[in-house]
C-alpha cells in the first residue's frame, strides 16, 4: 500500500510541476504575470484598482483640456466685446461735441446699432455646442437683438 501511495503522492507532484511549468511559459509568452483574476486575486484586485484609478486620470485630463479651450474662447469673446466697446466709446465721445453735425451724429448711431448687433452675435457665440454665456443653460441661446 505504501508503494501505491508514494506513486500516486509522485504522480501529483508531477502534475502539479508540469502544471506550473505551463503557468510560466505562459507568463513568458503573453507578458502577463495574471492572465485570469483566479491566478492571483489579491494581485488582480490591485491592478483593476490600478487600472481604474488610470482611467480616472486620463478622463480628468480630456475634460481639463476641453475646458482650458473653452475657457480660451470664452476669452476670445471677452476679448472681442471689450475692442469693440473701445471703438464706439471713442466714435460717441467723437461726435458728443456740439459742433457736429446730425449726419456726423446719425452715422454714429448706425454704428452703434451695428455694434449691438455685434455684442448680440458674440453674446451668442457657442464652442461645441454650448453658449459660452449662457451661465447653466448652455444648450439655449442666451441673448436675443
Amino acid at each position: 500500500m505504501s508503494d501505491m501511495l508514494a506513486r500516486t503522492r509522485l504522480t501529483h507532484q508531477l502534475q502539479q510541476d508540469q502544471l506550473d511549468l505551463f503557468r510560466i511559459q505562459d507568463q513568458i509568452s503573453t507578458g502577463r504575470r495574471i492572465s485570469l483574476p483566479s491566478d492571483d486575486a489579491p494581485a488582480a484586485l490591485r491592478a483593476i484598482t490600478l487600472q481604474r484609478l488610470l482611467e480616472r486620470k486620463q478622463q480628468v485630463q480630456v475634460n481639463l483640456g476641453t475646458n482650458q479651450s473653452f475657457l480660451a474662447a470664452t476669452d476670445n469673446a471677452l476679448s472681442s466685446v471689450s475692442s469693440l466697446l473701445a471703438d464706439i466709446r471713442g466714435s460717441a465721445l467723437a461726435v458728443a461735441s456740439t459742433t457736429n453735425t446730425d449726419e456726423q451724429r446719425a452715422a454714429v448711431a448706425q454704428q452703434v446699432d451695428r455694434a449691438i448687433q455685434q455684442l448680440v452675435d458674440i453674446g451668442n457665440q457657442s464652442f461645441r455646442g454650448r453658449y459660452l454665456f449662457a451661465g447653466s443653460r448652455a444648450g439655449v441661446q442666451p441673448y436675443d437683438y
